[in-house]
């Protein structure tokens, strides 16, 4: 078939977890063994380690870490902000093999009789300032004595490393300030020179005023660029309506003494009147006036007469003013004009003007800004020169507290539990731990199918059956068959759904003769092949269902039927075929049984009188099933097959091998023989997968 199963939606992540976990759960349980040996040689593992163990014995002394101390000056030196960050620097100084070394020569000399290995800790509690050392060592006497001799040696090393600090580092802040001094000085003659050279007064009083002057340049010239952009924007007669102020406003600038341009100011053209006065009053006036006549003119023409003398008159004056408001707007254009190029030549001015001021500026800005850096250089210099000094009268007071005190010595030796309870836990843990990693290698070298969902992920063929396992029904002659009212409801429904998916399989012309096999022995196909003959021969069809597995065919012993003559004497040619079908209990279910053994299977199904056979089965029955041998263990089914409608092969659920399965499909395909699908036999109910589980009993006669 080249259809994957189109049974099968995908499976949901729950699912799939549940499968797993499923797997696993039925893996420790056929494997439990290996579970118990991994954890019986970790605990004897651990057991033996624990009896190889030395007597122990621990002995602890304890140091405070002060936060404060008072010197012999009075003077009270914090160490808040050391505590937090020293005490990985004590205990990597006192676990140190300088430190070490120190005390085991101590004890060489002070008690020469004594002798051991000690394993040396240090801790600081959490919230406390306790700072404990711990010896652990075989000889209880000795290892109290090296706490101690560790202690001392710490406690000394500390007194020496702080003594030569303090040597070091006064000899560092005198040369600083030294250093410092001398370039005070140098500073201090260059100020002093700078001071001389230079009239602070006058270049500060300078640098203001210039500043100022320079602000009012920058705003005249502001102004005038402003009224040259409206006066360039705007045309005459627009001016005219609106004429705005050209430099209304603006003072000039106080013009300093001596400043290039003074008295200028007064001519520079800025008034704080509106540009073209008189024009615009003009305007207006002559504009209201024509508005009126022309007004008197339009009513009066409603009066008199075109040719009245009085409207003559009022018609002249309106050109007349008209005239008027012409000339105006010609003289203002002219005006206009004129203002632009003054403007221009007052701002040309005024750049020049500008430029010289900026010049003293930033002359005068200079002197001032080179007087402040002197200035904050020699009193930084001044700053540091007293922290230097201050930092040297106090070095001797904060290198002289020790914020380490020696609270108690080392306390008397006491034993060492051996850590049982611990011991066993990690044999425990340590024992699960490997057998579940062997479990697990298990598995994965493990390729048997266990389920549905596990088989689709290894075959692309359709599933048409999943037969639940009912190994707990066996009886001694063997699996009974399926009855009429077979209390293995489970058992039967897996049937009848397999019976449904090859009445209704697709693409499938014509389905007379099919021939049901397994890759290896003891997959279950004979049951298969029995219980699924009788329950298409409970649905009205006849039956034929034929045993030809020449080798080991057990059908005559399952139906209880007499087995002497059979298929193999049917090759023979020893009796008819007719003679050798068999009645059953099943009205509609015939059987063939195998016949004499013989070790020639391949060559009788070889024979040209099989196909005739097959069409005269056809021809009389509805459904012909063959039960043939396992494909891997003779060549028997290989031969036969090509002659079916279609092959049903068998998988045996936890027991037969995924690649095993898959090279008897694979002889199938070379011979050209039409698979219709896998049965999934002896599945377990409670896998997660499995549909019929969940009500067993639901729907069956009560």
């Amino acid at each position: 078939m080249d259809s994957v199963n189109p049974q099968a939606p995908p499976v949901p992540i729950a699912a799939g977890l549940g499968l797993k976990i499923y797997r696993y759960r039925s893996l420790i349980r056929r494997h439990w063994w290996v579970m118990a040996i991994t954890i019986a040689l970790g605990l004897l593992y651990e057991g033996y380690v624990l009896l190889s163990k030395e007597q122990l014995y621990e002995s602890n002394s304890e140091l405070l870490i002060r936060e404060e101390l008072t010197t012999e000056a009075g003077k009270n030196v914090s160490f808040d902000d050391k505590a937090g960050r020293q005490y990985d620097t004590y205990i990597m100084l006192l676990k140190s093999d300088t430190t070490l070394a120190g005390a085991r020569r101590k004890l060489e000399i002070e008690a020469p009789q004594l002798s051991g290995k000690v394993d040396i800790n240090a801790s600081v509690p959490p919230r406390t300032n306790i700072f404990t050392v711990t010896g652990t060592g075989p000889n209880g006497e000795y290892t109290r004595r090296f706490v101690d001799a560790v202690v001392q040696e710490f406690m000394e090393s500390r007194k020496l490393g702080r003594s030569s600090q303090v040597d070091t580092t006064k000899q560092g802040l005198e040369s600083d300030l030294k250093e410092m001094k001398a370039e005070l000085e140098k500073k201090q003659v260059q100020f002093q020179a700078f001071v001389k050279d230079n009239n602070m007064a006058f270049w500060q009083e300078q640098a203001k005023s210039s500043a100022s002057f320079l602000s009012g340049l920058k705003n005249q010239q502001a102004q005038l660029q402003n009224e040259l952009l409206r006066l360039e924007n705007l045309s005459p007669d627009e001016l005219l309506v609106n004429p705005g102020s050209g430099a209304a406003g603006i003072k000039p600038p106080t013009v300093l003494q001596g400043a290039p341009g003074a008295g200028a100011g007064a001519s520079s053209g800025v008034s704080g009147a509106p540009f073209n006065n008189e024009l615009y009053i003009q305007y207006t006036q002559a504009t209201q006036q024509l508005v009126q006549r022309q007004a008197e003119v339009e009513y009066w023409k409603t009066v008199w007469k075109p040719k009245h003398p009085k409207l003559q008159a009022l018609q002249t004056k309106v050109e007349d003013l008209q005239r008027l408001i012409s000339t105006i707007k010609d003289q203002n254009a002219a005006a206009t004009a004129a203002r632009k190029v003054a403007i221009k030549a007052e701002l040309k001015s005024l750049e020049s003007t500008t430029e010289s001021w900026q010049k003293k500026v930033t002359e005068a800005s200079g002197k001032d800004a080179e007087y402040t850096n002197l200035q904050n250089q020699i009193a930084s210099l001044t700053s540091q020169i007293e922290r230097t000094a201050t930092s040297n009268r106090d070095i001797n007071v904060h290198t002289s507290a020790d914020p380490l005190t020696v609270m108690h010595p080392a306390t008397p030796p006491k034993a060492v539990p051996p850590g049982t309870v611990k011991h066993l836990l990690l044999g425990l843990i340590g024992g699960f731990m490997v057998g579940l990693i062997i479990l697990v290698l298990m598995d994965r070298a493990d390729d048997r199918v266990s389920s549905s969902t596990e088989m689709l992920d290894h075959f692309s063929e359709p599933i048409l059956g999943q037969i639940p396992n009912v190994a707990d029904t066996r009886k001694e002659t063997g699996l009974p068959l399926l009855q009429p009212e077979d209390e293995r409801y489970t058992y039967a429904e897996a049937f009848r759904s397999l019976r449904s998916s090859l009445i209704f399989m697709p693409n499938q012309q014509e389905l007379k003769t099919i021939l049901i096999t397994s890759a290896i022995p003891n997959e279950g196909k004979s049951t298969i092949a029995s219980n699924l003959a009788v329950t298409m021969a409970a649905s009205g069809a006849r039956v034929l269902l034929v045993d030809a597995d020449l080798r080991r065919g057990d059908l005559a012993q399952l139906f209880d039927t007499d087995g002497r003559f059979g298929l193999s004497s049917i090759l023979r040619g020893e009796v008819p075929w007719k003679e050798a079908v068999q009645n059953t209990k099943y009205p509609t279910l015939s059987l063939i049984p195998r016949g004499p053994v013989t070790n020639q299977s391949g060559e009788l199904l070889l024979k040209p009188q099989v196909a005739g056979l097959l069409e005269e089965f056809k021809e009389q029955y509805d459904l012909v099933i063959f039960n043939t041998a396992p494909i891997l263990a003779a060549d028997d089914t290989p031969t036969l097959a090509p002659n079916f409608d279609g092959t049903l092969m068998v998988v045996r659920a936890a027991f037969t091998s995924a690649r095993l399965s898959k090279n008897a499909l694979n002889m199938l395909y070379q011979r050209q023989v039409n698979v219709l699908g896998l049965i999934l036999n002896c599945i377990d109910a409670e896998m997660p997968d499995y549909y019929y589980y969940r009500y067993p009993k639901y729907y069956a006669a009560s």
